[in-house]
């Protein structure tokens, strides 16, 4: 580690976060603004900091500047640079093509499954990794900092479908689905955001009836990431006896299941998000989630999920 360049990187910071030693207030904005564009840009010309010329072409990773990575156990350490590999070998020579098209990157699944995260901290008995949150942190890191898109998939995939399954199925779901969750064999998704009310779970219009031998789904989703292509969705409904929220197993092919693209982003343009419509989709007993029976229960899933951002 070059101890010189990382004293300059904490003092540019210094620079811009510092207190006064006399006062427990942040400068004001008026003097953050001393730190003009010349000044700036002097500071780091002399830092000699490298920046992507392309999507295509990244430099090599300088140490963090807050140094983390000393923090880090091995198993971190080895998924930075299995991930990091990965992300400039694989993901940068192509993701602006398909950024362009607004296409997914298919033929990366393959590479996906040998990174050994798909199945991030879920249990080993269930063909995961059992990953700690740490290390799955550690690979979002590392997927963003070359395209926000890959990030996105991968936290949709597997800490909001694949959690949700592993918290909250049961076992013969657990042992069905997962292991194939862990590898990319099988793509999920999370269909809980509404076209009327967002993310707002208490106000689901989503429904879900009771019928012999199982359940019969009726609603629309919107901005469902993967949801375009995902083998498993997982969907969000009120259930329509109890009017507490009910989470369900919809398997592509299901001949009540609508999914269109939304076109034209601005953003995360490799992320396949979908429209989703559920006309009278009927979903066996077996592939309702036993342990999501209220609003409470969904919390569970949005905590986990909301440490990892």
């Amino acid at each position: 580690m070059d101890s010189k360049k990382n004293t300059r990187r904490v003092a540019v910071l210094d620079r811009h976060l510092r207190v006064d030693s006399n006062s427990s207030e942040p400068y004001s904005d008026s003097e953050h603004l001393h730190l003009n564009d010349t000044s700036s840009a002097q500071i780091f010309r002399t830092l000699e900091f490298s920046f992507a010329d392309s999507m295509k072409k990244f430099p090599d990773s300088a140490s963090n500047v807050l140094d983390y990575e000393s923090l880090l156990g091995r198993e971190e350490k080895e998924i930075i640079a299995r991930v990091r590999r990965f992300s400039e070998q694989h993901v940068a020579p192509v993701i602006s093509d398909y950024w362009e098209k607004a296409e997914f990157p298919f033929p990366l699944l393959g590479k996906f499954a040998e990174l050994g995260i798909g199945g991030g901290c879920l249990p080993r008995e269930y063909g995961c990794q059992g990953l700690s949150l740490l290390s799955c942190a550690m690979a979002v890191v590392e997927l963003a900092r070359v395209d926000g898109s890959m990030s996105t998939f991968f936290l949709v995939h597997s800490f909001l479908a694949a959690l949700t399954i592993g918290m909250l199925g049961s076992e013969e779901q657990k042992k069905e689905l997962l292991p194939d969750m862990a590898t990319f064999a099988k793509v999920g998704c999370w269909a809980l955001t509404e076209p009327s009310h967002g993310s707002d779970a208490s106000h689901l219009l989503s429904t879900a009836r009771k019928v012999s031998g199982g359940w019969v789904l009726n609603g629309r989703k919107r901005w469902i990431g993967n949801g375009t292509f995902a083998d498993i969705v997982v969907v969000f409904a009120r259930n329509e006896e109890t009017g507490e929220i009910n989470a369900f197993l919809v398997r592509r092919g299901n001949p009540g299941l609508k999914t269109t693209k939304i076109e034209n982003k601005i953003a995360l343009r490799c992320v396949q998000n979908a429209d989703i419509e559920l006309t009278d989709a009927f979903v066996p007993d077996s592939d309702r989630l036993s342990g999501l029976n209220s609003f409470k229960d969904v919390n569970k899933v949005g905590m986990m999920h909301g440490l990892m951002r």
